[in-house]
């Protein structure tokens, strides 16, 4: 337990130095727990034990932190829209200490001679905006490898919506053979069949399959998907892509596809938190193992933080940034006293929802890193060839058959 707290509250502090910051936190332990043996006193020896300790620690403390935002979630009354349980998934890239050992274990995203980076990939809950799962990999790493191996922590009713960097044939194939839903955009690099004759539901205009000229050659079989067309407040027409065919009460209305896929921009959101908030934009550690821990506490920390404060303050605040909280709980910290969980309760609970209106947006003018893609185009849709037709019927028979 001693290792969890020294390892949150040092991802909640902002001494320049990782050394500076365990000893503010193992400061403050001492002085919350003064009859406990005193823990070791060296940086050193703390990151070691917590790098040898620290995934075991952190799955346990995983599955109890999805069991409070469960809770959470159902006690506001937003854990489900219609039968389905809402997550998103995005990734972000973290920035490390230009060592010889940070850049061949782990390498950069990006041009040559640029930082080196870990890829952190976060699953979250849409109706709270509380993380549901993550995962930390190398600068290279898949964000859509990250979520397969993160679904068996989602509940089976789960629908993932995600924008259009989660696509391919083989990665829907993997959600959809684990019972889950998804709720994807697509665009212009995504190509359709219309009117393969192998569903009963084959004629409807929005049934589509996906059935890429590889899988073909392969024998795979052909995913039927519903393709969905939504406007979005700026009138543009966005294309998303799902597994779920209903569209009556028990499946997917086209309404409520807009709405699941207008809540995820709350994602954005969670990295601002950590990388702003928590000043945890770049790493700190010169070695990989350290740089991966320091990642993963920093992580944990901050979902700490956001139900620390999910479950403290008042419903106006429910879906609040992490900066109040983060100001009311560092002042509690700084403090001399040894009643710092009353304190940190009772500071979140005098804290006061935003209620200023502003007038325009609160973007920045020269924002440095702002992106100016193209948004995702059509998706290329075409009618099945006669080869097409004939090679899906053999094997919807062979299916049978088996």
């Amino acid at each position: 337990m001693l290792l969890v707290l020294v390892a949150i509250m040092m991802a909640w502090n902002t001494a320049p130095t990782l050394a500076q910051r365990f000893a503010n936190a193992r400061d403050r332990l001492l002085r919350w727990y003064p009859g406990r043996r005193r823990p070791g006193g060296s940086y050193h020896g703390f990151i070691d034990r917590l790098a040898r300790h620290g995934r075991r620690l952190a799955r346990a403390i995983s599955d109890c932190y999805r069991g409070h935002v469960r809770q959470i979630a159902e006690k506001r009354g937003c854990w489900q829209v219609g039968r389905f349980v809402p997550m998103t998934v995005d990734g972000s890239k973290i920035d490390l200490p230009m060592t010889l050992a940070n850049e061949k274990k782990l390498g950069s995203a990006s041009k040559d001679k640029s930082w080196p980076q870990m890829l952190l990939t976060v699953v979250q809950h849409l109706g709270t905006g509380l993380p549901w799962a993550f995962k930390r990999g190398h600068a290279r790493s898949s964000e859509r490898r990250h979520l397969l191996g993160m679904l068996d922590t989602l509940p089976k009713e789960a629908i993932l919506v995600a924008d259009a960097g989660f696509i391919g044939f083989e990665f829907w194939r993997r959600i959809m053979a684990s019972n889950r839903a998804f709720l994807i955009r697509v665009g212009s690099n995504v190509k359709l069949i219309k009117k393969l004759g192998v569903a009963a539901e084959d004629g409807e205009d929005d049934l589509v399959w996906v059935w890429p000229q590889d899988q073909q050659k392969k024998r795979a079989s052909p995913l039927l998907l519903r393709w969905i067309r939504i406007t979005d407040g700026r009138g543009r027409t966005m294309h998303l892509l799902s597994n779920v065919l209903e569209k009556d009460a028990t499946g997917l209305s086209d309404e409520t596809a807009r709405q699941l896929y207008a809540m995820r921009w709350g994602v954005e959101l969670l990295y601002r938190s950590m990388k702003q908030t928590l000043q945890r934009r770049k790493m700190l550690s010169d070695s990989p193992r350290n740089a991966r821990t320091e990642l993963t506490w920093a992580f944990i920390g901050l979902w700490t933080l956001l139900l620390i404060k999910a479950t403290r303050t008042s419903a106006a605040l429910k879906n609040a940034h992490a900066a109040q909280g983060v100001a009311a709980v560092r002042a509690v910290l700084n403090q001399a006293t040894t009643d710092g969980v009353r304190n940190v309760e009772t500071a979140l609970l005098r804290l006061k929802p935003d209620t200023y209106e502003r007038k325009k947006s609160r973007k920045a003018r020269h924002w440095p890193h702002k992106k100016t893609e193209s948004p995702p185009g059509e998706p290329k849709a075409r009618n099945a060839t006669d080869a097409e037709k004939m090679l899906a019927e053999e094997l919807a028979a062979e299916r049978v058959a088996a």
